[in-house]
Formats: structure tokens, C-alpha cells, sequence
């Protein structure tokens, strides 16, 4: 059987999915003297996202993040651009951030930096 699901009904259901794995409540929001102009968002101890205050960019994990929008629900980059977002505005009241996919995930948040995973602020 094949199902059909609509944009609308798309962004929804991936809403969710970034709501019920990466809400608020499970996230715990870090700052460090080391990198003043970012906020680190890590979830079970590792950075999943990081949010750049001075370019005004919000960068998500590729592996725990972004490739589940492109693998799963089959979104190009700017159709995960958009729900993440949206995703930003409403869950974390962030109005104006581009939403952004690290180059490589070898390259990847500034957050994977040792220092940032035991983070002491």
C-alpha cells in the first residue's frame, strides 16, 4: 500500500517529529566564555545544535538532525530550511535565524569540540 501525504501534512508530521526528539524539555541550552557569539543546545550529552548570534544562523546536527529530514521524509535543503524555521520561531521564539547544515559531519558543529561536550560555563 502507498500512502500520499501532502506538503502541509508533511511539514506537520516533521514538526512533530523535531517537538517530540529535540523539544525544549530535553535539551539542555549552554553558553561558554570560549565561544561568546554562540549558544550550544545538547541533548544525552553530545551538541545537537548551535545558534550563532552574530551571523544569525542556527546550525543542526547533520547525523541527528538534518539527514533525517533528507533520508525520511525525502526534503531537499530548502524544504528542511523552511520547517526548521518555522520550528525555530514557534518552539524556541528565534525570529530571523537561517537555518543551516554543517558542510560535512566531519566537519561539523562547533559543539563537537571536546571542550564543549563537558562544557563547564
Amino acid at each position: 500500500m502507498k500512502y500520499i501525504i501532502t506538503e502541509n501534512k508533511l511539514n506537520n508530521v516533521a514538526l512533530s517529529w523535531m517537538n517530540k526528539n529535540f523539544g525544549l524539555n530535553q535539551l539542555e541550552i549552554v553558553e561558554s566564555k570560549k565561544y561568546p557569539n554562540s549558544i550550544f543546545f545538547k541533548k544525552n550529552g553530545e551538541v545537537v545544535m548551535q545558534q550563532d548570534k552574530k551571523n544569525k544562523n542556527f546550525l543542526f546536527d547533520y547525523d541527528e538532525i538534518w539527514s533525517f529530514f533528507e533520508s525520511f521524509f525525502g526534503m531537499e535543503y530548502q524544504e528542511i530550511q523552511e520547517v526548521l524555521s518555522y520550528w525555530l520561531e514557534e518552539t524556541l521564539k528565534l525570529e530571523g535565524y537561517t537555518p543551516v547544515r554543517p558542510f560535512s559531519t566531519s566537519v561539523n558543529l562547533v559543539g563537537r569540540d571536546s571542550q564543549i561536550r563537558g562544557l563547564y560555563t
